[in-house]
């Protein structure tokens, strides 16, 4: 972001950190700077001002990270230590972790004043006591510790001793049921979770764990992902008021097609939020959406952003409220700066326009209301300075929605605390607080956020969906989880092992290319390996009946029309799906018509045709392996308009077909052809990716169009390749589209459902 100059000296400064050329804003420079380390000024769409302090790694700026400047008054704001006082200069500070008060019924080593990164506490229990969790904790780089809070119990409580978190002070002893434990945070120290909790007849206390943290402490990507993936509501399912709690108490969403479920998201667009920070927020809410899109699922979506005003993108009522793909594009049209002429931060007016929708939900749905669960997801710094406390708002819905005891899963309130300087308190009191779970996030950076919502689902009751995969790469097995769908076939000849590449369809079928065979092959020299190490025998492999790789020899050496196989596994060991192994979706079934969030049943399979294969250069992706067993995606584009005729005349470059005069007796109507440099350089397939699957992404969901059979020029050793991409460098694959007829006649007992063809 540019830095804008303020004053003689801020220019100076400016143009020393590479930062110039700009209006000058209202407030000066003189005295803003931080006694250790550096600060940036940048004005954002709005046209305000915005002072950022910088500290080096493992210190942090106080009293606060960011200033706004007044442009009524042209002065900073004011900044304050946690007791009140004015603090004239901002310093750099060390980060240190939270002394702890004292420790109930044991000990704990060394004692000492000041805890820095990278010290150490050990817990031991008096006699008689046993300890629960950590015995050892680290001061970790954030200002938290490691592990969970050491708990010394003699297991004489109808409760379990809930503990005292290192930094709280506790009152209470007595765990009966009904006893209450209260507690409070050292002055300088920020709480997170409940104040209060209760032992329940469950022998659980009620609410959150709290914890006390110092103000500069945020959530790491992996605590937020770790700790909201356990906590989301089990929402999305038919509610059940008599369903008894798994006994581990973690829950996900489960995903259950006729589930009834609302999402509210509210998006704070305030003055004190970046633009950047807006954008990232909306993009993890399209992420979030398109993730339980793509299972299935039609809840009814609600959107909020506000500042001095609320700017209602999605009402719960609207026509377009269940279609996730329309919500998007309402989300992703919306501006930052629409707000930008009122840019205060009322909260609480944004809350309650989501109590107004629930309570219009409700006049019209009075019988299956109270089966619907909620769902509301609040990014925001907290800030809230008009419009008085937004937690009277929260406890509005909590009341209109009877949220207790056992309705509390009928509700779920996560709070993201986004920006740099959040408001601790104010996020705290709006989230939920369940036992076990954590509903308030406090993140440094809401961009670490966004591979979170792709492992957030519990997908037991979904591995059978097609087309679906990882969206991020993990540094462990990523192939395997981002491209479940794909196979190895091993074929063992006398001349040793030949692999070609396959896709998963049912637990019985992989779909593959027909000349990865040959007559000699038996299916007791085949075999099928998946991504989760399995291996699996093979019954019998099936050809296309009008297959003929020597059909119009002599003239054509080697002829690929037809060039599609299905290899059926033995019936005593069928293939199991998991996040690692998973079906491909292929065109004119009732998988891909979910997949593609077409209308059913009306659905037909020229629509499918038209979305997946329509008129121009459509982006498509292989599977390719490297040398070191690696799979990649690799892009390339499906030559379906005005390039298509080139892209099939350079089959007649191929040293196979230099006698060839007639494109079409070697490239039929059943090839789809990618390559070349025009519009876009693609890549080329090597040997090893034969019989592989042609793919397009459509919003997350992966549909097969192809299979990849062969190619003009060999540019490869092996599976490596050798060079960039020539003209003439074009790869031919089966459309699947053309051979339907014989897939719905062999996959008539896999339960796909195949759409009635043309």
């Amino acid at each position: 972001m540019e830095a804008r100059v303020l004053t003689a000296l801020g220019l100076c400064l400016c143009m020393a950190q590479g930062i110039g050329g700009y209006s000058l804003p209202a407030c000066s420079q003189t005295g803003i700077d931080i006694k250790g380390g550096n600060y940036t000024v940048s004005a954002n769409d709005k046209g305000i001002h915005k002072l950022l302090y910088k500290c080096p790694e493992g210190m942090y700026p106080y009293p606060v990270q960011s200033r706004m400047c007044s442009t009524t008054s042209g002065k900073w704001s004011t900044m304050k230590s946690p007791d009140g006082k004015t603090v004239e200069r901002a310093q750099c500070k060390e980060i240190r972790c939270p002394v702890p008060v004292n420790f109930e019924h044991g000990d704990y080593y060394p004692r000492e004043n000041i805890y820095r990164i990278g010290s150490w506490l050990m817990f031991e229990c008096y006699e008689g006591y046993k300890l629960r969790n950590a015995a050892n904790r680290t001061c970790l780089p954030n200002g938290k510790w490691s592990g969970e809070t050491a708990i010394c119990d003699d297991g004489t409580g109808y409760c379990p001793n809930p503990g005292q978190p290192i930094g709280s002070i506790k009152s209470g002893n007595h765990y009966r049921i009904e006893d209450r434990v209260s507690y409070t945070c050292r002055k300088e120290l920020s709480m997170f979770g409940s104040k209060d909790r209760v032992c329940l007849e469950s022998k659980e206390w009620s609410g959150t764990e709290p914890s006390c943290r110092q103000p500069y402490t945020f959530d790491t990507a992996e605590e937020v992902a770790s700790s909201f993936i356990s906590s989301l509501s089990a929402a999305i399912e038919v509610a059940d008021p008599n369903k008894v709690a798994e006994e581990t108490g973690v829950r996900k969403i489960k995903i259950q097609p006729d589930g009834h479920m609302n999402i509210y998201f509210i998006l704070d667009a305030s003055q004190s939020i970046e633009k950047e920070d807006f954008e990232a927020a909306k993009q993890c809410i399209v992420q979030l959406i398109e993730k339980i899109a793509s299972y299935d699922i039609t809840p009814r979506y609600s959107i909020v952003t506000f500042a001095t005003e609320t700017n209602v993108l999605v009402a719960l009522e609207d026509e377009d409220a269940t279609s996730a793909d329309k919500v998007i594009d309402k989300l992703r049209e919306f501006d930052y700066s629409d707000h930008e002429t009122k840019p205060g931060t009322q909260t609480r007016l944004a809350i309650e326009k989501v109590h107004h929708m629930m309570s219009l939900h409700e006049q019209r749905n009075r019988e299956k209301f109270k089966d619907i669960r909620h769902v509301i997801v609040l990014m925001t710094d907290g800030k809230a300075n008009m419009g008085g406390d937004p937690r009277i708002a929260m406890i509005k819905i909590h009341n209109f929605l009877n949220v207790a005891d056992s309705r509390e899963d009928y509700l779920d309130v996560y709070v993201f605390g986004i920006s740099e300087d959040v408001n601790d308190e104010e996020i705290n009191g709006l989230a939920s607080k369940k036992p076990g779970e954590k509903h308030v996030f406090k993140v440094a950076d809401i961009r670490e956020l966004q591979p979170v919502f792709d492992a957030m689902i519990d997908e037991e009751a979904a591995m059978n969906m097609c087309g679906m995969a990882k969206q991020y790469d993990k540094k462990e097995e990523k192939s395997k989880e981002n491209n479940p769908w794909l196979a190895t076939v091993s074929v063992l000849r006398s001349s040793g092992k030949e692999n070609c590449k396959g896709s998963i369809l049912t637990p019985h079928f992989i779909l593959t290319a027909a000349h990865c065979f040959s007559v000699e092959d038996q299916p007791h020299n085949i075999h099928v390996y998946t991504n989760d190490g399995e291996r699996y025998m093979v019954k019998k492999v099936i050809t296309h009946p009008l297959y003929n790789i020597n059909g119009k020899r002599p003239k054509i050496v080697e002829f690929y029309d037809y060039d599609i196989a299905l290899v059926e596994v033995k019936e005593e060991k069928k293939i199991q799906f998991s996040t690692k192994v998973r079906p491909i979706c292929i065109p004119c079934t009732e998988g891909t018509t979910r997949a593609l969030r077409k209308s059913h049943p009306q659905a037909t399979c020229a629509e499918h045709e038209a979305t997946l294969l329509m008129w121009g250069d459509v982006d498509a992706l292989f599977i390719s392996e490297d040398i070191d067993k690696e799979m990649t995606r690799e892009d390339v584009k499906i030559k379906n308009g005005e390039r298509k005729n080139t892209c099939n005349q350079d089959a007649l470059k191929a040293r196979t077909y230099e006698n060839v005069t007639d494109i079409q007796e070697v490239v039929t109507e059943r090839f789809l052809c990618t390559g070349g440099i025009d519009p876009t350089v693609d890549k080329y397939t090597c040997k090893g990716d034969s019989g592989g699957p042609l793919l397009i992404n459509h919003r997350n969901r992966y549909i097969q169009v192809g299979v990849i059979s062969w190619g003009v020029v060999n540019q490869c050793a092996g599976v490596r390749r050798t060079g960039p991409t020539k003209p003439q460098s074009r790869d031919f694959h089966t459309n699947l589209f053309k051979v339907l007829p014989w897939l719905q006649d062999r996959l008539k007992d896999e339960g796909l459902q195949f759409l009635p063809l043309p």
